[in-house]
């Protein structure tokens, strides 16, 4: 039944644009009903347990002191997951996800303000277990994302940044003994953003020249869409019963393959753009008696063949892209009464652009680069109501700053901070 579904997907990727997007929801759901009718009539063991979670949250969010009107998150999880027998599973999972504050996300190249997103993403996901030690998995998904930036968004769909990502994948998981697990798992993925080539010559007005270069007529159409494959390594070792750390090794290799490399003199060569992401975690978890303790390393490299040609001021900047980060984010999360729960944590990224020089206010380069250091600190506090109903509280602050103060193009010196209470619901 695995070879079916893998089979349907590869059949539908030689399609493009919006209508590869539309068919995969199909796969999707004809997947499952195909996975159940074959298993239905060989097991009486069939058993379907539906899991929810539903978070409604309102509040504020303030930008440089400014103050945003109130306005609502939500969140919505749902999975029926289905058991065939003691080995297997099967597991449609749908996830909704509504920001209507907001944020600076990084998109493409820096950090860019947005109002609201809607995400919207469907995978299924089918476990076996070989073995007492092994276990397989195989997924396929699809996800939609709309982002607003500009007041003038009146609706969803019409975001420059909006994209579409279908994905499949496989992994397996191995205990080694009862301490110590690896996994290990493949995943291949495309990125479409149906908006950005028909929107690039109402926006050119309003992003920087080297941008607009890039991805000018001559340089291609579907300039950010790109095909990712992705392999990751996982090993988790338990040293006590409250002690345990965790090292996972991602490497990805992003290919463009209607992005073509810019020249020095600022002419695209006949060569795409590729870009190879390495990113290695370190965690370590302490439970105690009333408190847990996570501490999270993660070291990124970020190396792209892209270069980049400001035009306004004849200015090459070889490897753009390129870029080193650390982020350290240590958390506590405290169990102050029964089902009453309090996280803090606090993420600290430093990141270094390897090639690209920094700018004074007016635009000239500088002979250093640029460099950026965000603190983000947040809290949730989760009060139970009644039954599966609890009361959410959170909130969070964030100030980034650099040595780069141009920023016509991206956000580099900001300070954010937010706070939300609401209602959470599980099942």
């Amino acid at each position: 039944m695995h070879n079916l579904t893998i089979g349907l997907l590869q059949y539908e990727l030689y399609f493009t644009g919006v209508f590869v997007m539309l068919k995969l929801r199909n796969i999707l759901l004809l997947s499952s009903f195909f996975i159940i009718a074959y298993y239905l009539p060989l097991t009486a063991e069939l058993k379907i347990t539906p899991v929810a979670n539903i978070s409604l949250l309102g509040g504020q969010y303030f930008l440089e002191g400014e103050t945003d009107s109130f306005t609502g998150n939500a969140n919505i999880f749902f999975s029926p997951v289905i058991n065939f027998s003691e080995k297997t599973a099967l597991l449609p999972i749908y996830q909704g996800i509504y920001s209507g504050t907001k944020d600076v996300k990084e998109l493409v190249g820096g950090g860019t303000l947005t109002r609201k997103v809607l995400d919207n993403s469907l995978t299924l996901k089918a476990t076996h277990k070989i073995s007492d030690d092994l276990k397989a998995k195989v997924k396929v998904g699809y996800k939609m994302e709309y982002l607003q930036e500009t007041e003038d968004e009146d609706k969803f769909g019409d975001g420059l940044f909006d994209y579409n990502r279908i994905i499949a994948g496989m992994e397996g998981e191995k205990a080694l003994n009862e301490n110590w697990n690896l996994r290990a798992g493949y995943d291949f993925y495309i990125m479409s953003y149906p908006n950005y080539s028909s929107l690039i010559t109402t926006y050119q007005t309003s992003i920087d020249t080297a941008t607009y270069t890039e991805i000018s007529k001559n340089a291609g159409e579907d300039v950010l869409d790109y095909s990712t494959h992705e392999l990751f390594f996982e090993t988790i070792r338990s040293f006590s019963e409250k002690l345990s750390g965790k090292i996972i090794y991602d490497i990805a290799y992003k290919s463009f393959n209607d992005q073509t490399i810019v020249k020095s003199d600022g002419s695209f060569s006949s060569s795409k753009r590729s870009d190879l992401v390495h990113l290695l975690s370190f965690g370590i978890s302490n439970k105690l008696e009333k408190v847990t303790l996570n501490i999270v390393n993660s070291v990124q490299y970020y190396d792209s063949n892209q270069n980049s040609f400001d035009a306004n001021r004849t200015q090459y900047n070889a490897n753009y892209y390129d870029f080193f980060q650390n982020n350290i984010m240590p958390s506590l999360a405290f169990s102050i009464s029964k089902n009453v729960r309090l996280s803090l944590w606090w993420d600290v990224a430093y990141r270094m652009y390897l090639k690209r020089p920094a700018q004074n206010e007016s635009g000239e380069y500088q002979d250093s680069k640029i460099s950026q250091i965000t603190n983000t600190t947040g809290t949730n506090l989760v009060i139970p109501v009644y039954k599966s109903l609890s009361l959410n509280i959170a909130g969070s602050y964030r100030d980034s700053s650099s040595n780069n103060k141009y920023e016509a193009n991206y956000r580099y010196n900001y300070n954010t901070s937010n706070y939300f209470a609401g209602i959470n619901w599980e099942y």
